[in-house]
């Protein structure tokens, strides 16, 4: 096989990454682009194509006119949206509510095996949920859809498009009609990739357990699948919420729209920023003063690790305390993931987004809730999940989310790391962050940086990401006050070859430094530093290739950067990082 002698030529400000029609990051090649994103600047809405789904509405998904409209699969979720707009949304110029229609739409579609379902319907009618709205609410509606990850797939409406041969409306305005849990005309679900996706999420998490408890569980039955991640945390908190309708809390620094749904959607949430020893005795005290009052916490809600700082709390600590006060912990294990680290012991609920490195290509998204049976709550938790339970993975995602997962095994973080078993032996992350000790240097460093760079992570390629800069683009103090400085830039690691890497972030770097005003250059610092990646990061775990093969730059003999390559870059400080 021939040599790899150049990094994948990234894509133009604007393109997907990577570059198919579903996607799921977008090429923004400088520090100001991602700032233009975020911001809404005219000459990036100009030349962006596509986005992360949840905060960018993909073509297929929406069309333009005086009047928006935004597609869900369920019509609860229809109705919600007009109740967010209309009550919940901050901020903004309210929604009158006459000024809102649902509508029940019913697609015909051509053959419905072209739409990756199965069903013994023989009408082949796709029944959908439109909301519609003045245009000028369509910022506000678009939280409403970032935030809870429950309208429609690329890959539905690309299907609808493609094969349509009618559309009509239901035969009446529909809303009073509307049962949160009515049937669908046809089903979407694609039954044999939703089993097989179940069946590998209980294997990973059962395999090489920690505790001989969960040796054994969860079953496939146990795994609820959803069309994103935030869905998935959505409806948890919903399960939640009929459950204990009481206050939840949410235990070091999350992942930004966890926490924004707890306080949008929950009873009330108290926010634990650091995750500290000193704040978990300042849980503690606060849990045991509501219970001597006859309060009760519902749940406490942790990451393993966190994004993007990759800590990990006092897990076994919580866990004592839930037993003790008779909370919840629910636990979401996007970044360890649930086939490095084994959080079964510890935690009543595992909410994942398997659109990162469980499907691996970008491509694809996804979530899922895992209950755990060795919980206190697990066969009350079942019941009700099981009974109010629909799936809204649409069939052509499962297949590409099952297809695209079968060799997932990647190494990860220490925190509560399973052990050693004969198809797999864990090891470091594929995800860092670098902070720098000023804008000026973060910038030219991601400015000279010259890999692909968009929001997401967990795909084949290198992905760069200002994380304050875009997650937090005008919440930076806020952000500041919890640790996450706007000079920040995370990495998730790809499958690339890491000599290439090594020495694209090398370049990177020196240009960085050279921000300094008589700083010396690193010099053997550098040497040392790229000799150490290439050398000494791949550690005992080789990554399995891109389930799809399609990174030209990755030769198959030679493991990728996911190993210590993290490490090595915050160990070997370079004048410009921050200690």
């Amino acid at each position: 096989m021939a040599a790899v002698t150049a990094l994948p030529q990234p894509p133009p400000t604007g393109f997907a990454v990577p570059s198919t029609h579903h996607a799921v990051s977008v090429q923004m090649n400088t520090w100001r682009d991602m700032q233009g994103m975020m911001l809404g600047e005219p000459r990036v809405k100009k030349v962006q194509q596509i986005g992360y789904p949840r905060s960018f509405l993909h073509p297929d998904v929406v069309k333009k006119g005086s009047e928006a409209c935004l597609v869900y699969p369920a019509a609860n979720h229809a109705t919600s949206c007009k109740d967010y707009l209309v009550q919940i949304a901050k901020g903004e110029v309210a929604c009158r509510s006459d000024d809102i229609d649902i509508r029940a739409i019913e697609f015909e579609v051509d053959h419905e095996s072209l739409l990756g379902i199965n069903t013994s319907n023989q009408a082949p009618i796709i029944r959908l949920y439109a909301v519609f709205f003045p245009v000028q609410h369509l910022q506000t509606a678009m939280g409403f859809w970032r935030l809870t990850g429950t309208g429609i797939s690329s890959r539905l409406a690309e299907s609808l498009h493609r094969h349509l041969r009618s559309i009509r409306f239901a035969p009446s305005k529909f809303l009073p009609l509307m049962q949160v849990h009515e049937e669908p005309r046809s089903t979407l679900v694609n039954a044999s990739a939703t089993n097989q996706i179940c069946e590998r999420i209980s294997y990973l998490l059962k395999r090489a357990s920690l505790e001989q408890a969960t040796s054994d569980k969860p079953s496939a039955s146990d795994v609820f699948l959803y069309p994103t991640g935030m869905s998935a945390i959505y409806h948890c908190n919903f399960l939640l919420q009929q459950w204990r309708p009481t206050e939840s809390i949410v235990f070091g620094f999350p992942y930004e729209l966890t926490l924004k749904l707890l306080q949008t959607y929950g009873q009330s949430c108290r926010f634990y920023g650091f995750g500290t020893p000193d704040e978990l005795d300042q849980l503690e005290q606060y849990v045991r003063s509501e219970a001597s009052h006859g309060r009760r916490v519902q749940s406490v809600w942790c990451e393993c690790a966190s994004n993007p700082l990759l800590r990990t709390v006092d897990l076994n600590r919580i866990r004592s305390m839930a037993d003790k006060y008779g909370f919840q912990v629910v636990l979401d294990d996007t970044i360890g993931s649930f086939a490095n680290v084994d959080v079964m012991g510890v935690a009543d609920i595992v909410v994942t987004s398997l659109t990162k490195s469980f499907s691996g290509n970008g491509d694809v998204m996804g979530g899922s809730i895992v209950l755990n049976p060795i919980s206190p709550f697990y066969e009350t938790m079942k019941d009700t999940l099981s009974r109010k339970y629909r799936n809204e993975l649409h069939g052509a995602d499962a297949v590409k989310l099952e297809y695209n997962s079968r060799k997932f095994l990647p190494p990860n973080y220490q925190d509560r790391m399973r052990l050693d078993s004969p198809e797999f032996t864990p090891g470091f992350g594929g995800l860092f962050t670098l902070e720098f000790e000023s804008e000026t240097a973060a910038s030219t460093f991601f400015n000279v940086l010259e890999i692909h760079k968009g929001p997401s992570l967990g795909v084949c390629v290198t992905l760069a990401q200002p994380y304050v800069q875009t997650v937090f683009a005008r919440d930076k103090q806020w952000a500041a006050s919890y640790g996450l400085s706007e000079t920040i830039v995370r990495i998730s690691v790809g499958l690339e070859d890491e000599k290439l890497l090594g020495r694209a972030f090398r370049r990177a770097l020196r240009f960085a430094d050279c921000t300094k005003s008589g700083a010396p250059m690193p010099g053997n610092v550098e040497n040392l530093l790229i000799d150490r990646i290439t050398l000494q990061a791949v550690g005992p775990a080789k990554p399995l290739p891109c389930p799809n093969g399609r990174v030209p730059s990755q030769t198959p003999s030679e493991p990728g950067l996911w190993s210590d390559v993290g490490d090595m870059l915050c160990i070997l400080i370079l004048p410009v990082v921050r200690d």
